[in-house]
């Protein structure tokens, strides 16, 4: 806990000084030295395993765009991220447009949200974006749909998910329910609600249920991440990955020859 503390500190002190700009792009980016790091963390490291596989171009999801800062973030990450790695990043955001639907269920956790809540100004936000595009629509259809006509050149490699309830979450996993080849084989995952709650209801049951359904895919969260990332985040415990096993580059080898080497010293 407390070299969590102390990293967060770190990081929360030398951006407030002002010196980030002092370190070069690229540097800030693995440093998390930027807006919303979790979607930066996530794209770039899509950006770096699709170059890897041989990929020029993958695509970026966000699930939930609400007023549209978290979309806004993407389209100047997706700018960076392919300065960095030369690979083409396109951005899509998903949402109802007209805030949260109605729902008794518990699962959806009727006690923390309310319907409409979290709407789009809808012309506001168009008027800001650059390369996103926007998908408007109940994602129960919205994603289905999307997959089934995406271009394999350029698979999902990172996906955020803000639906907030449980039922929207469920629907938006159609994502991972497609063609395997419309995914990267591990397609990073952003949670934003499953802080403060439990495995019986919202995103975290919504994950558990995706996981139920087959044998060769999953969602899961990678083991000791946070202990990998600069400053120690709590972020990184909202990170995920969907393992689509059936897909036909998962055992295409991408770690770098570096990293399997143990020389002698």
């Amino acid at each position: 806990m407390y070299a969590a503390t102390k990293g967060q500190l770190m990081r929360a002190t030398f951006m407030a000084a002002g010196k980030a700009h002092l370190i070069s792009p690229a540097r800030r980016y693995e440093l998390g030295l930027v807006d919303r790091p979790h979607y930066a963390f996530g794209m770039r490291n899509a950006a770096v395993e699709a170059s890897a596989l041989g990929f020029a171009s993958i695509t970026s999801v966000e699930f939930g765009v609400a007023g549209g800062n978290g979309l806004l973030a993407m389209e100047t990450h997706a700018a960076a991220v392919e300065r960095l790695t030369g690979v083409h990043v396109r951005v899509v955001g998903f949402d109802s447009g007209s805030g949260l639907t109605e729902s008794a269920d518990y699962r959806d956790l009727p006690h923390l949200w309310a319907p409409g809540d979290f709407a789009m100004d809808e012309a506001a936000l168009r008027s800001r974006l650059g390369r996103a595009e926007l998908v408007l629509g109940d994602v129960r259809e919205t994603a289905a749909r999307f997959v089934a006509e995406l271009d394999p050149s350029s698979p999902i490699g990172f996906a955020s998910f803000d639906l907030d309830l449980w039922s929207s979450t469920v629907g938006a996993f159609d994502i991972f329910r497609g063609p395997a080849v419309a995914c990267l084989p591990r397609t990073w995952c952003y949670f934003d609600d499953i802080v403060a709650t439990i495995e019986d209801v919202g995103e975290l049951l919504a994950i558990s249920d995706f996981n139920g359904e087959r044998d060769d895919r999953r969602i899961r969260h990678p083991w000791m991440l946070r202990a990998n990332v600069p400053f120690q985040p709590p972020w990184a415990d909202q990170m995920f990955q969907a393992h689509l096993f059936d897909h036909p580059a998962y055992t295409q080898l991408i770690a770098p020859k570096s990293t399997r080497e143990l020389p002698l010293h």
